[in-house]
């Protein structure tokens, strides 16, 4: 009995220890809760190489008046006609924004954009040596052929599945869009002959949009950073464009003998694999280090944001647009295609581009309005043109080197609605917002096309003024209105920084066939003489294709304009 009570009287001394020493511990720390939801941006690099690789020329007679009929149009066009097996490779970099949403535990939709750029091309040619009806007459032509893809872009949905919750396996699929370029060049000889030709030459650069799917793996690594690898099929579908004419001269005579037309095409669809990095606006990332704990899963918790503050509001915002112009622009049935990014227009005018830009928004609660100005006088010439078509003068076609003045003023008005704004819990002053846009873009445009020619030319009937060497075609003001609507992103990081992206369509064929903008820019507030501003920088594009008339009347834009953006709001 005595041992008993003994025995019991330490087994409670033991318990009361052991609890006084638990209490003396430090609490557990709460594994960290991770979840992919939110706004992200990024940058990526990668190689892109080619599915289809033929380049696709075609050639036609179209006159045959040699000393002996039919003696040279079936072998000048048999010469010029062949395929190329070309490569589209290379490297391209760029960025990317998106926004994820965790569900069901495990499962992760989102959307992501993204645009990058590089040198992705290739080329090649051939060689014939083609008998005529008299086997001691040949045709010895050479063909060059040259494809690039200028830049590529995405907008894409994402579905993924959490394998851990630091790593995201995923699906992907959507919009591909992008800029290419196509070039051929036709040199020929007729012998034995005194009939001459200069060589042929066709540029296209167009603006294509098509598809993509791919696939991905990301893993989140440090707070708020995961890295990506991802593997995109992409599919702009074919382009095609007129390689020029080879117009036979008589050195005797000077009249036109002989005349082949020329087409290239090809198609425009690869590959790309690519590797990127993210930085997520708000959310956590995975953190084991102090407690060795494995992050848990877990659902996100929205909380609604503080709504925007009553009372009118506004910003004044002048910026700089340092704009490049892809694409073609037509003047009394003449179109030029140009490709020239705004260092080139800096380094190869012959006049500094004289550009104002402005940006005005009135906000109140969740309604805005806003109105935006563009105002640019733009030169280009040399190798940042290339003419797309020919005039049907063949003594004039076989050299004209083109130069163009652009005047554009773009005016937009609209309005916007905040029709969402929240926050996750402990973002402190972070907080996301949407807002649905809708408004009309004006648009006034003039271009001037000047030729250089050779030979002579008809310039009443083409619709010219000729003045000395050079054939001027003006187009007048050429001016539609665009209905666009859009949304825009605001992702708030901390008080004073703001990420921003737009995106809007338009068009839909009551102003422009079709037209869109994308916008994705960083704001930061700072004071200076007891004032607040704040400097924005990003970049923007701008797209337009629009078309009136025909015959010697057209006249039109289908061209991106794009380039970064700099400025300073004023708020007031």
């Amino acid at each position: 009995m005595k041992h008993a009570l003994l025995t019991s009287a330490a087994l409670v001394l033991m318990e009361a220890a052991g609890q006084s020493f638990a209490a003396d511990l430090p609490a557990p720390i709460a594994p960290p809760v991770f979840t992919w939801t939110g706004l992200y941006v990024g940058f990526n690099s990668g190689f892109s190489w080619r599915n289809s690789a033929n380049i696709n020329t075609a050639t036609n007679n179209v006159l045959d008046a040699g000393l002996i009929p039919g003696q040279w149009g079936a072998a000048s066009a048999q010469g010029a006609t062949g395929i190329v097996s070309s490569r589209l490779n290379g490297f391209m970099s760029g960025g990317q924004a998106g926004y994820n949403w965790q569900f069901s535990d495990k499962f992760v939709a989102g959307l992501e954009a993204d645009i990058q750029a590089g040198g992705v091309n290739g080329g090649g040619g051939f060689h014939n040596v083609t008998a005529t009806a008299l086997d001691s007459a040949t045709a010895q032509t050479n063909v060059s052929v040259n494809r690039r893809l200028d830049y590529l872009g995405t907008v894409r949905a994402r579905l993924g599945y959490a394998l851990t919750p630091a790593t995201l396996v995923y699906a992907t699929g959507g919009l591909a869009y992008g800029g290419v370029d196509l070039t051929t060049t036709i040199r020929q000889n007729l012998s034995p002959s005194l009939l001459f030709s200069k060589a042929a030459k066709g540029d296209l650069y167009e603006n294509r949009a098509g598809w993509t799917v791919g696939a991905g793996l990301e893993y989140a690594f440090a707070p708020n950073l995961s890295g990506k690898i991802e593997y995109d099929y992409y599919d702009l579908g074919t382009a095609g464009s007129n390689a020029g004419q080879l117009a036979y001269t008589d050195i005797v005579t000077g009249a036109v003998r002989v005349a082949d037309a020329s087409s290239s095409s090809t198609r425009y669809n690869g590959h790309l694999i690519r590797a990127g990095l993210n930085y997520r606006l708000g959310g956590t990332a995975p953190n084991a280090a102090d407690s060795g704990a494995t992050p848990l899963f877990a659902a996100p918790q929205f909380i609604p944001a503080a709504p925007p503050a009553p009372g009118w509001q506004f910003t004044l915002t002048p910026y700089m647009w340092a704009m490049g112009l892809n694409g073609t622009t037509t003047t009394r049935g003449q179109t030029v295609d140009t490709n020239a990014s705004f260092l080139d227009i800096l380094t190869k005018s012959s006049s500094f581009p004289i550009a104002f830009m402005g940006h005005f928004e009135a906000r109140n609660g969740p309604i805005a309005l806003y109105t935006d100005l563009v105002f640019a006088q733009l030169r280009f010439a040399g190798s940042m043109l290339k003419q797309a078509t020919r005039f049907p003068d063949l003594a004039l076609s076989v050299d004209a080197n083109a130069h163009l003045r652009a005047t554009m003023g773009i005016v937009e008005a609209g309005g916007a609605y905040e029709l969402a704004r929240w926050t996750q819990s402990g973002a402190g002053d972070s907080f996301t917002a949407i807002d649905a846009l809708g408004g009309l873009r004006y648009w006034n445009v003039s271009a001037t096309m000047g030729f250089d020619v050779t030979g002579s030319v008809d310039s009443d009937s083409l619709g010219l003024s000729r003045v000395g060497s050079r054939a001027n075609a003006s187009s007048g003001s050429i001016q539609w209105i665009d209905p666009v609507i859009g949304f825009r992103l605001r992702q708030q990081v901390a008080a004073g920084d703001e990420f921003q992206f737009r995106g809007d369509i338009g068009g839909f064929g009551l102003g422009s066939k079709f037209s869109w903008q994308a916008f994705g820019g960083y704001s930061h507030e700072f004071k200076l003489a007891g004032l607040t501003f704040a400097g924005v920088v990003g970049y923007r594009a701008l797209y337009a294709d629009f078309s009136e008339g025909g015959g010697l009347n057209q006249k039109g834009l289908n061209a991106i304009l794009h380039g970064p953006v700099a400025g300073i709001s004023v708020p007031f």
